[in-house]
């Protein structure tokens, strides 16, 4: 992780649990960052190291982002299974789930399970041409 990589960053307070920040330095025993928008976009803060071995450092409450999709990318529906993210973790698949559902598109993949999101939202599954040809079925049916 160096400066400037893009991070999920934890905060207990606040309606957001997960806040999209940058690293500003690191040091041998923690690193700085600093939220990328809102009112503290400028302050800068540090999250102690929590681990270090193969996989890389790990901080608290610090994951890596993942890469914003192209407007291509998005129309391709790269994004339509989440396995194909470079990094899923729960800040990761929040951030999909929200950046679909805000498109219109409430359902996504995390390989064979299927991810749902629709908060009593009118879905226009039955159109008036769909009912109109079922209600004419029902007549064919009942004049046989």
């Amino acid at each position: 992780m160096e400066a400037g990589t893009p991070i999920w960053c934890y905060e207990a307070s606040g309606d957001d649990p997960w806040i999209l920040s940058e690293i500003v330095d690191r040091t041998s025993d923690s690193v700085s960052l600093k939220h990328v928008a809102g009112d503290s976009a400028d302050v800068v803060f540090s999250r102690p190291l929590i681990s270090s071995g193969e996989q890389g450092a790990k901080y608290e409450g610090v994951e890596l982002a993942n890469a914003p999709l192209s407007e291509s990318d998005i129309a391709e529906g790269v994004d339509n299974d989440m396995i194909s993210l470079q990094h899923l973790h729960e800040p990761a698949i929040l951030h999909a789930v929200s950046d679909r559902y805000f498109r219109g598109e409430i359902y996504t993949w995390t390989g064979p399970v299927l991810i749902a999101v629709n908060p009593f939202q009118r879905l226009p599954l039955y159109t008036k041409e769909i009912l109109e040809s079922y209600r004419q079925e029902g007549l064919f049916r009942s004049q046989n």
